[in-house]
This record gives structure tokens, C-alpha cells and sequence, in this order.
């Protein structure tokens, strides 16, 4: 299908951001003119994650049970929410985001699940955390601010204050966007010492993006489990868990933290 049959659906300036969403065929996707695709939705398949990263921010749920009670930080198109919604609509989540654009967006582009077990709230996710009484098994943070990892979300304040409203066997789950690998161990040395030193990460080919995980306390399934554990869940989430661990293998040196 050529470029030139891609529809410009929306596009509004938000402070300095140009918030655009498109449409190409079954597939409509969000972008901040910058390049990089921020959520997508398979018109004719809702209930997927037709972005490999959505798909990796999910990942550490392989070392731990299903969450019941999940945390977005950074909503784009809500994309998780939906998937969430359309298969365990038993979990309730919650989703916070700074832009009231990105919130109308979500609903009125991107089919966020207004009903059921999932709310969208308007807020800053620092404030929200600060004041959160609700404890959440899995807390995906999704925040870039010029293609990188803002430098407040890997605050040992913040970092501690999303462990603190974690469950008990509750972990999150960071996309890191470093400008090379000094600031990337940086960044991961926050995160472990935040963490006692629970972490995991998974790379994603042709992607900056470096998936991290930390877990409140060591997870309750090891690589020991792996083997019979992860077909299992490759077919309940639909997900590559498998391939996603075969990565992190690969990225993590045994006894560097969960591996």
C-alpha cells in the first residue's frame, strides 16, 4: 500500500508536541511528528499488540502469576489497556496520563475501554503515585520526553515511591531510551539499587528501546520453571513470551538479578 494512501485522522499542537494520528488500511497508529510510531490498533484485531514493545513491557509477567490489578503510566493510544480489556477483563487497571489530547485520542481513536474494569485518569504520574493508596501487581511505565528516558523517572524518590504501592510479588516495568550505554547503566544502576537489585532486561532488535523489569521481591517462578511454564503462556497471552525470553538470556549474565 503506497504512503500517499495514509489519512491524517487528527492533528492538534499540545505545548510543543504535535500529536497526529493516521490511517493506512485496517492499521491506525499515533506519532508526535518525530519519526516513531507511539500506539497502534489493527482495526480488524482490537485485541492485539501490533507493537513489539507494548508486547515486551509484558514480559516480566513470566516470572511471576497473572496480575489482577494493573498500572499504566503513559497512555498513548492504550494500547495494554485494550489488550487487558479484550483478554483478562477480570484485571483492573488504571491509566494515567498528563494530556488531557492524548486522553481524548485514546477514546475516541484508539477504542480505549471506557467500560468495565478500566479508567483513564487525567493527572501527573508523580503527584498520582505520591498520593495512591491502591497496591498494583504490574506498573508498565511508558514516558519519553525528546526520545529519551526523562532523568526525574529514574529519581531513587520516584523509583521508591512505585515500589512502595507495588503488591507484595508486584514489579514494573520501564522502557528505557538512553543516548548510549554509559547513561543506560546509569540509569539501570538506579533501578537495582531502588530494587535491591530484582531486575531484569530484555533488548529489542532494531529498537533503542531497552525493556526493564524490577520486582518488589525475588519472583516466585525461575528459569527453572521456564521450560514448562512458557508455552503456557504463549498461548493464554498470545504473546512471544518464549522469544522474549530466549533475549534476555542473552542480555543478563546469570546471578545479575531475577536470572
Amino acid at each position: 500500500m503506497a504512503e500517499a494512501d495514509r489519512q491524517l485522522l487528527f492533528s492538534q499542537q499540545d505545548a510543543d508536541t504535535l500529536i497526529r494520528v493516521w490511517q493506512q488500511g485496517n492499521r491506525r497508529w499515533l506519532d508526535f511528528n518525530d519519526g516513531l510510531i507511539q500506539s497502534g490498533i489493527l482495526l480488524d484485531k482490537p485485541d492485539t499488540l501490533p507493537l513489539v514493545l507494548n508486547r515486551a513491557m509484558l514480559a516480566g509477567v513470566m516470572f511471576v502469576e497473572q496480575p489482577k490489578t494493573v498500572l499504566l503510566a503513559g497512555t498513548g493510544g492504550g494500547s495494554t489497556a485494550r489488550y487487558f480489556s479484550h483478554h483478562f477483563p477480570e484485571v483492573v487497571g488504571r491509566a494515567v496520563e498528563q494530556s488531557e489530547a492524548i486522553v481524548t485520542i485514546a477514546k475516541s481513536y484508539f477504542d480505549f475501554p471506557t467500560k468495565g474494569n478500566w479508567k483513564i485518569i487525567t493527572a501527573d504520574i508523580v503527584n498520582y503515585v505520591q498520593q495512591c493508596q491502591q497496591k498494583y501487581d504490574l506498573i508498565v511505565i511508558d514516558i519519553a520526553e525528546g526520545q529519551k528516558t526523562p532523568e526525574w523517572l529514574i529519581n531513587t524518590d520516584f523509583l521508591a515511591q512505585c515500589r512502595s504501592i507495588l503488591t507484595k510479588y508486584g514489579h514494573i516495568s520501564i522502557n528505557l531510551l538512553a543516548k548510549d550505554a554509559d547513561e543506560f547503566l546509569c540509569y539501570l544502576s538506579s533501578i537495582r539499587n531502588a530494587f535491591d537489585g530484582m531486575t531484569v532486561c530484555l533488548s529489542l532488535p532494531d529498537h533503542r528501546n531497552i525493556v526493564t523489569m524490577a520486582y518488589n521481591h525475588q519472583p516466585l517462578f525461575s528459569a527453572e520453571d521456564m521450560a514448562s511454564r512458557l508455552p503456557i503462556l504463549d498461548a493464554l497471552w498470545g504473546l512471544e513470551f518464549s522469544d522474549f525470553y530466549r533475549q534476555i538470556l542473552k542480555d543478563n549474565p546469570e546471578g545479575s538479578g531475577v536470572i
